[in-house]
């Protein structure tokens, strides 16, 4: 069985789907969020560290996490042109303990990094393109449940319960960690809420400020202009909000029944 994350760009109509399973296979597929059409992408075998991934604002570059933990190269960092893994610039990485990278616009990545003084200097055979300016986002010296809590934040999400840091010796820590995200406000308020101690088990629930609410038994759920879209075993779908109830729920589209197949990307997807 598969499961689905996304990610949506800030300033256009699109998403990155990371379609996970069996094991360790991924695939990513771009996904219009104006008519709902998808593109299916390549497939990786080995871990793509969805949560350390993100979109420039346009959409039309994702920087991801991956590791196949053998080799040369056993974790890296790379950028690339969704829906293809295919990097135009790649970074060796010592752990996944370096937090997750950022871009704060089309043409600038905060590269998540050990220090402020880490080298940022891309794997032989590879170039920073022209277009692209490199800062260093150096670890915190801590590290969040969820590793994608700072761009949870920055995309609308807040902490509403419990700590999302781990380590610290509070009450909060030994409660779930809540974040929520507002879909409608005033008399007829509805937020979709999430809700876990870890990244491996979260919980999706919409409620509304009457107490009302419906657990969406999802493995991935957001807000996208007033609508909730979120996936349950390989499968996509959107709801409107109110009334609360999945009963209103819309497929979108099943990616379970895809099966694994090598791609090469398009030589347009090697152009930045």
């Amino acid at each position: 069985m598969s499961k689905l994350y996304c990610i949506f760009a800030r300033e256009a109509e699109t998403g990155i789907i990371f379609r996970r399973g069996p094991r360790r296979l991924v695939r990513l597929i771009r996904w219009n969020l104006k008519i709902d059409t998808f593109e299916p992408g390549q497939w990786f075998k080995g871990q793509i560290y969805v949560r350390k991934s993100d979109l420039t604002p346009d959409g039309t570059k994702l920087v991801y996490t991956a590791a196949k933990h053998r080799g040369t190269l056993p974790i890296w960092t790379a950028v690339s042109t969704p829906p293809f893994f295919t990097a135009h610039v790649l970074w060796e990485r010592l752990g996944t303990w370096d937090g997750i990278s950022l871009f704060e616009t089309n043409r600038k990545l905060a590269l998540a990094t050990y220090r402020s003084d880490s080298s940022l200097e891309p794997v032989t055979g590879f170039a920073i393109p022209p277009q692209l300016q490199v800062t260093p986002r150096p670890w915190l010296g801590f590290f969040y449940k969820l590793e994608d809590h700072e761009r949870l934040i920055r995309d609308g999400w807040t902490v509403h319960a419990g700590d999302p840091v781990y380590g610290r010796k509070s009450p909060a820590q030994t409660a779930p960690v809540v974040y929520r995200k507002p879909i409608s406000s005033g008399s007829s308020a509805v937020w979709l809420e999430m809700s876990g101690r870890s990244a491996r088990k979260l919980t999706y629930t919409v409620r509304d400020r009457h107490n009302g609410s419906v657990d969406l038994a999802a493995d991935w759920a957001d807000v996208r202009q007033k609508h909730i879209l979120f996936s349950r075993c390989g499968k996509l779908f959107r709801m409107s909000v109110p009334p609360i109830t999945c009963n209103d729920a819309s497929e979108l589209a099943d990616f379970d029944d895809m099966k694994f197949e090598p791609i090469e990307a398009p030589s347009r997807a090697a152009k930045w």
